[in-house]
C-alpha cells in the first residue's frame, strides 16, 4: 500500500531513508502526507512500423492533436517512464511536458517503487501516481518574535487563503534572512488536509511591495497555485488600493467612460468618476484608474491638504502606483521617501500610506468553489469573489470624515 508516504526535506517523497540518517529530528515539511491517486499498467510495446496503420495517425499527416502526440510517444526508442505515464495518464497529463515534471518531482511509481526518468518500464507492471493530499501541521505562533507583526486572515478554504501583509514586512524571500510574509504563513493559516495537490507550505501568487500593506492572496494547493497565478498574470483580477496624497490633485483629463468586463467594471455601474492615467514607464504601457474619495486640511501643515484616493492598477510595473501618483498627479503618496521630493523625517513616523484593501476574484481563478459546470465563465458577475478590508486608523486620523 502507498499511502501515508513520508515526505523528504523539499517536501518530495523522494530519498526519505537517506535523508533521516543525518536527520533526527523532522521538520514540517516531513510530516506532509502523500497517498495514489491513480493506477494503471505499462501497455506493451507497439512494433514501429504499426505506427503508419494507426488510427491517429494515419488520417491526416498534419494532424497534430493530443491523440496523435500520444500515439507518437509510444514509438520513442526505449518506452521511457515519461512517455509510459503521458500514455497511461492521458486525463491527467495533457502534455509529456507535464508528465516528465511528475516523473521528476517522484510521484510515478512502477511496481511500488520509485522510479527516476531514465527507467525502462516492462510492459505488464504496475503503475501509480502519488501526489501530496495533506500539508504539514501548522506551526505555534508563540514561537514567533514578539516584535513581529502578526497576520490578518481575510478569507480561507482549503485552497487558498487571503492574507493582510504587515507594512515595512517583505513579501518574499529577504536577502538578510529576517521574517517574510511566505515565512510566516504556516503559524496563521489552517492545514490542508484530504485535497489532492497539496502545498507543503502556502505560497503567495503575486507581491506586495514591503513598505505597502494588504490583502495578498495565497495558494495552498496546486491547483489553486496555478490558476490564481494564470489569473494574476492575465489580469483578470481586480485589485483597488486605497492612499492619502499630498495635496489636491487636478481634475482628470480622461476619465473612464464604459469598462462593463475591465477591472473597475463595479466603480463604473456605480455611476463613480474615475480618472486615467496612461504614463508608460521604461517604454512599456502603464495605466492605473483612479478616484477621488474625500479630502481634508493636513494638520501637521506641512503638505497644505491630503486627498485619500482610490486606485485601480490595470497593468502590474513596479512601484507603479507611487509613481503615477507623484508624476501624473503631481500629488506623491503620504510617507513616501523615495518619491516625493518634499518629504521630511516627520513624514517617515506612520510609514507609507498605501495599502491594497479590495481584491475581486474571477471564477476561473477558483474554480474548485463550484460543482455546477459553469467554473471557468468569468461572465457571470454573481460568481465572482470579493474580499476587502477596512482602511488602517491611520488614514482616518490624517483625512477624516467631514
Amino acid at each position: 500500500q502507498l499511502l501515508a508516504v513520508p515526505a523528504g526535506p523539499r517536501g518530495s517523497p523522494v530519498s526519505v531513508v537517506s535523508w533521516m540518517k543525518g536527520n533526527k529530528k523532522q521538520p514540517r515539511e516531513a510530516k506532509a502526507s502523500f497517498e495514489v491517486v491513480a493506477r494503471g499498467t505499462v501497455p506493451p510495446l507497439r512494433p514501429a512500423e504499426a505506427r503508419a496503420a494507426s488510427p491517429e495517425t494515419a488520417a491526416d499527416d498534419d494532424f497534430d492533436g493530443p491523440a496523435s502526440k500520444r500515439a507518437r510517444t509510444r514509438d520513442l526508442p526505449g518506452w521511457n517512464l515519461a512517455a509510459v505515464t503521458f500514455e497511461v495518464f492521458p486525463d491527467r497529463f495533457a502534455t509529456l511536458p507535464a508528465a516528465k515534471k511528475s516523473v521528476r518531482r517522484g510521484e510515478v511509481r512502477v511496481s511500488g517503487e520509485i522510479r527516476r526518468g531514465d527507467y525502462r518500464p516492462v510492459p505488464g507492471e504496475d503503475i501509480a501516481i502519488v501526489a501530496r493530499v495533506s500539508s504539514g501541521k501548522p506551526l505555534d505562533v508563540s514561537d514567533l518574535p514578539e516584535d513581529l507583526p502578526g497576520l490578518e486572515v481575510a478569507h480561507e478554504d482549503a485552497h487558498f487563503a487571503v492574507v493582510v501583509k504587515p507594512e515595512g514586512v517583505n513579501t518574499v524571500g529577504d536577502a538578510r534572512g529576517g521574517w517574510t510574509c511566505e515565512r510566516m504563513l504556516p503559524y496563521f493559516l489552517a492545514p490542508t488536509v484530504g485535497v489532492e495537490g497539496a502545498l507543503v507550505r502556502p505560497r503567495p501568487v503575486h507581491r506586495l511591495d514591503a513598505l505597502t500593506g494588504g490583502l495578498l492572496v495565497v495558494a495552498k494547493t496546486r491547483l489553486a497555485a496555478t490558476s490564481l497565478s494564470e489569473a494574476f498574470a492575465s489580469r483578470r483580477v481586480t485589485k483597488r488600493y486605497r492612499a492619502v496624497l499630498c495635496g489636491t490633485p487636478a481634475e482628470p483629463k480622461a476619465v473612464v467612460e464604459h469598462d462593463e468586463e475591465g477591472d473597475t467594471a463595479g466603480a463604473v455601474a456605480a455611476g463613480l468618476k474615475l480618472g486615467v492615467i496612461d504614463a508608460p514607464m521604461e517604454g512599456k504601457q502603464c495605466v492605473s484608474h483612479w478616484r477621488v474619495v474625500r479630502d481634508a486640511p493636513d494638520a501637521s501643515m506641512r503638505h497644505g491638504r491630503l486627498t485619500l484616493v482610490d486606485m485601480w492598477p490595470k497593468t502590474g510595473r513596479t512601484h507603479q502606483l507611487r509613481r503615477h501618483a507623484a508624476g501624473a498627479l503631481g500629488c506623491p503618496i503620504l510617507g513616501d521617501a523615495r518619491y516625493n521630493p518634499k518629504h521630511s523625517p516627520e513624514d517617515d513616523v506612520d510609514g507609507l500610506f498605501l495599502r491594497a484593501v479590495e481584491v475581486t476574484l474571477p471564477p476561473s481563478a477558483t474554480p474548485w468553489r463550484f460543482g455546477d459546470g459553469n467554473a471557468v465563465d468569468d461572465g457571470d458577475r454573481t460568481k465572482y469573489l470579493r474580499v476587502k478590508v477596512d482602511d488602517p486608523a491611520k488614514f482616518s486620523a490624517r483625512v477624516p470624515q467631514a
